[in-house]
């Protein structure tokens, strides 16, 4: 599914060093909207786009990802994602996933209690279920926000990401080295980022025979935007592009 290529943003933290030394960034806005390509050379695959909502008690904060296939032969996908995200620690506590994969739909949901480290499962489509002893984790749409929060901190980070096969493993390594990207949703003017290189662990539920190798360009500034990111496959790569930015009194 095509969905699965978005693990590449996905985080929550163990640190190869000491993760808390280095400089978090404080990205979330409430009522932000960007939308992605999703592109195959100048094939388009699909549309992404991430919203966030209204912050809770408890510094959390809804967020949306909403992803949908483009007109390509043999590709049929939709997917309605709303999390509640603990912005402190930067982790999952809700998870809500409505899909569609051709005909095939599906529901998806639980919560996380960190105090019990236990998630509780409330899918539609499987028989209700509780496990314990987890540690903070991330999906695909919190794992995009901590890419941003630990943007330029120089930092070699592996981060636990669960989805429907368990958890998996994402090394980033957030450098400090610079590269003017070039970005359609502002008439190509060229953005200045840094450069996160990253491998997903995806074992045997690798999309469309990816590696798990990819690189990610993002916005130097406070906003910690990501421009593009290109994800290796078996036959070339793919790349999520930034399209449009929504984000209050943000300019690259």
């Amino acid at each position: 599914m095509i969905l699965a290529i978005l693990v590449v943003f996905a985080l929550n933290f163990l640190s190869n060093g000491d993760a808390w030394a280095q400089q978090k960034k404080n990205i979330f806005q409430t009522g932000e909207r960007l939308t992605y390509k999703v592109k195959f050379g100048f094939i388009k695959l699909g549309t992404v786009v991430v919203e966030t909502g209204q912050m809770q008690e408890a510094s959390r904060i809804k967020a949306r990802l909403k992803f949908w296939t483009a007109q390509v032969p043999f590709l049929n996908t939709k997917d309605d994602i709303d999390d509640v995200i603990d912005t402190s620690a930067i982790c999952l506590i809700e998870y809500d996933d409505h899909g569609q994969d051709g005909e095939k739909k599906s529901v998806h949901s639980f919560t996380y209690d960190p105090g019990r480290r236990s998630i509780f499962f409330h899918d539609n489509t499987s028989e209700k279920k509780i496990v314990t002893d987890v540690r903070p984790f991330s999906d695909a749409l919190t794992l995009f926000f901590n890419l941003r929060s630990w943007n330029g901190s120089g930092g070699n980070y592996f981060f636990p990401l669960r989805g429907h096969g368990g958890e998996k493993l994402v090394n980033c390594i957030f450098s400090r080295t610079e590269k003017d990207i070039e970005c359609p949703a502002f008439e190509d003017k060229n953005i200045p980022t840094y450069i996160v290189n990253g491998h997903a662990d995806m074992g045997n539920s690798s999309p469309l025979g990816a590696t798990g190798k990819f690189t990610a360009y993002v916005t130097k500034d406070e906003a910690a935007i990501p421009i593009r990111i290109d994800m290796s496959i078996a036959i070339g790569s793919i790349s999520i592009i930034l399209d449009k930015a929504e984000r209050i009194g943000w300019q690259p």
